[in-house]
């Protein structure tokens, strides 16, 4: 990883153009997922799902302010063996807004998106969820009904020390791009940090840039979807869990401090595995992908 500051915008210097990716990178977008929508609680809810129904299910969630097409490189190397869905949070990607939000929906939406899916053809699904994903996957995990086969979390500390307090923020209005390309230049991780694979990071800033109506481009996300969440304890949840788990975390997270790792040691059942991925930040799919797909067909195997 690169140690200098991050550029506050990672992608201005392409000015709108895709930078240059690598062979493996272009071949995994070219298994294409489906898409799909499921109600829950009113709302509408965005899924993708790659591979053939029938197979064991592995559910992929993504981060705070993120959407679901955040996987889309990584997916495709477990759909010989996997029912891969990957979904979009409520007030994220393609799904529905709302006045407010919680962590216990984000969590039932996930078990009825599985369920739409097809994800119970063999056996409970594998969860995984990354950063603000964290917190729903383990209170998925935690689920009276045990739906969750097993859990991964991806570099979340579980305690949102560093998501926004919803009592702090003042009502937040959207911002409006005039044109996709204008939106890319904006486009900025959270929290900062530099970035070696600037090919995932226009991957996935392009699908968070939708038109809004005609010469109107915008983030696809809620900018108040963090201050009106109903937040939990989600490190009792974890406690609760009704399956194994593991914690996979970039080695130089700025989220996975010390602080950070001694709570989820203390959390995490006795005999949890802690893997950390060499030379990476907080955003582990985008730093270093294939390591985390190596990490996660280890955990998979055992």
């Amino acid at each position: 990883m690169n140690s200098s500051s991050p550029p506050a915008h990672l992608l201005a210097s392409y000015n709108g153009a895709k930078p240059a990716a690598p062979g493996w990178f272009t071949h995994a977008l070219t298994r294409k997922p489906e898409r799909h929508h499921v109600e829950s609680d009113g709302a509408d809810i965005e899924y993708f799902t790659w591979g053939d129904k029938g197979k064991p299910g592995l559910f992929l969630l993504h981060g705070g302010a993120a959407h679901a097409r955040w996987w889309a490189h990584i997916a495709p190397f477990f759909t010989d063996d996997y029912r891969v869905v990957a979904m979009s949070m409520a007030g994220m990607g393609g799904s529905s807004w709302k006045d407010e939000y919680s962590i216990l929906q984000h969590a039932e939406d996930m078990r009825i998106v599985a369920e739409a899916a097809g994800l119970f053809a063999v056996g409970k699904p594998v969860v995984a969820g990354h950063s603000f994903g964290g917190a729903p996957t383990v209170t998925a995990a935690a689920d009276p009904s045990a739906w969750v086969g097993r859990a991964f979390i991806i570099d979340s500390s579980l305690q949102m020390r560093h998501s926004p307090d919803r009592h702090e923020n003042p009502h937040r209005d959207r911002r409006f791009f005039g044109s996709l390309e204008e939106g890319l230049t904006r486009f900025r991780f959270l929290p900062p940090q530099p970035c070696d694979n600037d090919y995932i990071a226009d991957m996935i800033a392009r699908d968070a840039i939708v038109e809004v109506e005609e010469g109107h481009w915008s983030w696809c996300f809620d900018p108040n979807g963090f201050s009106n969440t109903k937040r939990l304890e989600s490190a009792g949840k974890a406690r609760e869990a009704n399956c194994p788990m593991a914690v996979i975390y970039g080695e130089r997270s700025a989220l996975m401090d010390k602080e950070a790792l001694d709570h989820l040691h203390d959390t995490m059942p006795a005999g949890t595995p802690f893997i950390a991925i060499p030379d990476s930040g907080h955003h582990v799919m985008v730093d270093q992908p294939l390591a985390l797909v190596a990490t996660m067909r280890a955990l998979l195997k055992n």
